[in-house]
C-alpha cells in the first residue's frame, strides 16, 4: 500500500513540475528545415519546411510593406497512430493569416507566437531559403 502512495506522489511532483513554455535552441531560432521537439510524452515536434517572403527590402521605399508567410509541420503520436498536420503563420497579413495561434495537436494545446523572420530582404539580393530562421514562442496552454 505505500509504494501506491509513493507512486501517486511521485506523478503528482512530475505533473506539478511540468514548465508551460517549450526549449528550443539557445539562440531562440528555427532554421528552414529544422525540427524541434514541442513535447515529450505524447511525443510531438515541429518543422519549419516552408517559406514565403514578398517583403519590402531595407532601404527602399514601397507602398505595401507586404508580408512573409511561414508553414509548419506538426508531427506526433497519439493513440490512434502517427499525425501530421500542417499550420500556416504571417506576419503581415493581418487576419487572414495570424502571428499568434491556438492550436490543439496530439492532446496537447500550444499557443505560436511568430516574432520574427529573418533575414530581411535587401534590394537586387536574393534570398535562399536556407538562410532563412524564425523566432517562434511555442507556449503549452
Amino acid at each position: 500500500m505505500r509504494k501506491i502512495y509513493f507512486i501517486l506522489l511521485g506523478g503528482f511532483l512530475l505533473c506539478a513540475c511540468q514548465k508551460s513554455s517549450v526549449d528550443k535552441k539557445e539562440e531562440g531560432l528555427i532554421r528552414y528545415k529544422e525540427t524541434v521537439t514541442i513535447n515529450d510524452v505524447p511525443p510531438a515536434s515541429l518543422t519549419f519546411f516552408e517559406v514565403s517572403d514578398s517583403r519590402c527590402p531595407e532601404g527602399v521605399n514601397c507602398l505595401v510593406a507586404g508580408f512573409a508567410q511561414v508553414d509548419l509541420s506538426l508531427d506526433g503520436v497519439t493513440t490512434e497512430g502517427r499525425i501530421t498536420n500542417h499550420v500556416k503563420m504571417c506576419i503581415g497579413c493581418g487576419e487572414i493569416v495570424p502571428d499568434t495561434l491556438d492550436y490543439n495537436f496530439a492532446g496537447q494545446g500550444y499557443r505560436f507566437i511568430l516574432k520574427s523572420i529573418s533575414p530581411l530582404t535587401k534590394p537586387q539580393t536574393e534570398v535562399k531559403k536556407t538562410d532563412y530562421a524564425i523566432s517562434l514562442d511555442i507556449k503549452k496552454i
